[in-house]
């Protein structure tokens, strides 16, 4: 077991909403020696199930309670995409530190109203972006730095399944910022703008809305970034098909088989040469991807942010996504 030993002491956890994301994050956390303190639903007998399984001491039927809980000193959001800011907000407020479920928020003018709050409370924020933590990214970024496959020209990612028709699911919900663009085409985004550095200079989407919800079921997107290197994603949840991952140089290409969940040992990095030959590189240290976000916020706690996925990063992050929403016609 991995015993984490932060500076100025132990963190302790609360963890709001007791939905499937946030059992994955117990269970990493269960297995790397991460406290949780605490968890929160507006639902007492979900929340109590949950922290009999998890082993947690506390379980609230509301989420005030555990902003309240002077045991916890720092908050996950798993709550849907709508309720982000408002409890990220009164987090701060609370003097908790935060790691908040990607998207950080619907909308720029809600996260400028997020990192107002989070730097006059002196508290760390994060959007939680558990891919970009893993070292496979690591080696895909020496890879390039070491021009392994020249300049950069093109960039291909995708996200896609098919969830079928389940309307009470919040990702089927467009109130609750359902929709294949904010729930995982944000992550084909942040590939394309973390691999090139740089934000894009124009981007384009038409979306497939769903006849039933209303929301984007399917989302092809294509931006332009300087240099005129084009990033072209698509995200589904009505629809499936291998996700991806492609960097592709003028002496060759970077192809990533797992970008989202990688396994934490032996994650495949495929570099494929102009002569045809191909080289297979593995990254993975045996730690959870959940387990992962929470030593980040462990390790950079002082700092109040992580130097891997800043303020500005999400800041800038939520910024191109409402532009591929309105070019889609979302908003």
């Amino acid at each position: 077991m991995n015993e984490l030993k932060p500076k100025g002491g132990r963190l302790q956890w609360g963890i709001m909403g007791a939905g499937g994301i946030s059992k994955k994050f117990a269970l990493d956390a269960r297995e790397h020696g991460i406290r949780i303190a605490a968890v929160a639903s507006r639902d007492l007998a979900k929340a109590e199930s949950f922290a009999l399984e998890m082993g947690i001491p506390k379980a609230y039927g509301n989420y005030e309670s555990i902003l309240q809980d002077k045991n916890v000193n720092v908050i996950y959001i798993a709550l849907p995409n709508h309720l982000h800011a408002e409890w990220s907000i009164k987090a701060a407020q609370s003097g908790k530190h935060i790691l908040c479920e990607k998207p950080a928020t619907m909308d720029s003018v809600e996260l400028e109203s997020v990192l107002h709050a989070v730097e006059r409370a002196g508290v760390f924020f994060m959007e939680a972006f558990m891919y970009r933590l893993h070292p496979q990214w690591g080696l895909v970024q020496a890879l390039i730095a070491e021009d392994r496959i020249g300049p950069i020209r093109s960039l291909h990612s995708s996200f896609c399944f098919d969830m079928g028709f389940k309307p009470s699911n919040i990702r089927q919900v467009k109130a609750m910022g359902g929709g294949a663009l904010l729930d995982i085409g944000c992550y084909c985004l942040s590939f394309s703008r973390s691999i090139m550095g740089c934000e894009p200079v124009s981007v384009e989407a038409t979306a497939t809305l769903s006849a039933d919800s209303g929301v984007d079921d399917v989302t092809d997107a294509d931006l332009i970034f300087p240099g005129e290197v084009h990033a072209t994603f698509k995200c589904a949840i009505r629809y499936a098909e291998p996700n991806c991952a492609i960097i592709t140089g003028t002496k060759g290409r970077i192809e990533v088989p797992a970008p989202w969940h990688p396994p934490k040992n032996a994650a495949e990095v495929r570099l494929h040469l102009e002569e045809g030959e191909i080289e297979i590189y593995r990254a993975g240290d045996g730690i959870g991807p959940f387990a992962r976000e929470a030593l980040e916020v462990v390790e950079h706690v002082g700092n109040r942010q992580s130097p891997t996925l800043t303020w500005q990063d999400s800041l800038h992050q939520v910024q191109a996504l409402e532009k591929l929403r309105q070019s889609a016609g979302l908003i």
